[in-house]
């Protein structure tokens, strides 16, 4: 199987996870997010709307990385993510569209993108308002980690996937040196939301999760422990 991407993706990642977890080999096709990319004839074929993640297996196409979570449990049942019983797969499937419909939404355009793409001191009091919305969703997402320390039942499922592929971004790109300054608030995270950070160390902790880490977050991050 081979996946179409971009490195530092959480959508993509999402999927990356997803297979890791399930023992499923695939090729990272790699491509830089540029509009001639995302919106070439021939990658509009595999995504209508020109996002990563899409996939291409056994000559089948699939954009959406809930649509192709799902498609990956339904093709490889083994280790399931989207729970066992009826009741357990209506409530992961709730978390994750709650997340990606009514929170993410805001995380991307409002918060993320300004400080990737060095917007941030000139939006200042936009990107402010969208570290407020969030901080407002994290609460609440503290208060609803399961007594197992994942977000629902007993072991990790595409709920956990789903948030923690979208929230790490967040912590990451928030507490750079150069936003600090907007005093957003990701830098007490752990204290700030010590149920989401324990639950946040049970997914890093994962053996398959290494491997999965953004290639392009890891390039970075070795030079600068080099640097210092």
């Amino acid at each position: 199987m081979k996946i179409h991407m971009f490195s530092g993706s959480g959508f993509a990642w999402r999927i990356q996870l997803a297979c890791a977890l399930k023992g499923i080999p695939y090729h990272p096709a790699y491509m830089q997010p540029t509009p001639e990319n995302l919106k070439s004839a021939a990658f509009l074929t595999l995504s209508p709307r020109g996002k990563v993640p899409a996939i291409e297996a056994d000559g089948y196409s699939l954009s959406e990385s809930l649509a192709i979570m799902a498609y990956l449990e339904a093709k490889h049942p083994d280790r399931p993510l989207f729970g066992t019983t009826p009741e357990e797969t209506g409530r992961i499937w709730q978390k994750c569209l709650d997340f990606d419909l009514y929170v993410s939404g805001d995380f991307i355009p409002n918060l993320i993108a300004p400080i990737v793409q060095g917007r941030a001191a000139d939006e200042a009091d936009a990107v402010r308002k969208g570290a407020e919305t969030a901080h407002e969703e994290l609460a609440k997402l503290d208060d609803g980690v399961g007594a197992s320390g994942w977000m629902i039942g007993e072991s990790v499922t595409a709920a956990d996937i789903t948030l923690y592929t979208m929230i790490e971004p967040v912590i990451r790109f928030a507490t750079k040196p150069e936003v600090l300054s907007l005093g957003l608030g990701f830098e007490s995270f752990a204290s700030r939301y010590p149920k989401l950070q324990a639950w946040r160390e049970k997914v890093q902790s994962l053996p398959e999760y290494d491997a999965t880490y953004p290639t392009f977050w890891r390039e970075v991050d070795e030079r600068l422990a080099a640097a210092s």
